[in-house]
């Protein structure tokens, strides 16, 4: 069969099993909590004095970041939760 025709009419796809990455969920529960303390720190709208400006970081917009920073801070927990699990199942099993 030439390339153009596997465009049109692809070959049947194949069942790929869903396995959870321990390692994987590991890293990405790391990166979850230094993202979320990240967004958290006021050195993020602070000048080069140290002072924040709030005409360019008004208070919303600081409050915003901050609570993305505390969902990334709980999807982190969420994760580390699930890896704590997988290390659970694996020692039991």
């Amino acid at each position: 069969m030439s390339n153009i025709l596997s465009v049109f009419n692809p070959p049947p796809a194949r069942a790929i099993p869903y396995e959870s990455c321990l390692p994987c969920t590991a890293i990405q529960s790391l990166m979850s909590f230094a993202g979320g303390l990240y967004l958290n720190l006021n050195s993020l709208f602070k000048d080069l004095k140290g002072k924040i400006n709030l005409h360019k970081n008004p208070i919303w917009w600081q409050n915003s970041v901050k609570s993305l920073g505390i969902l990334l801070i709980g999807l982190g927990a969420y994760r580390a939760g699930e890896v704590g699990l997988m290390v659970w199942n694996r020692k039991r099993n």
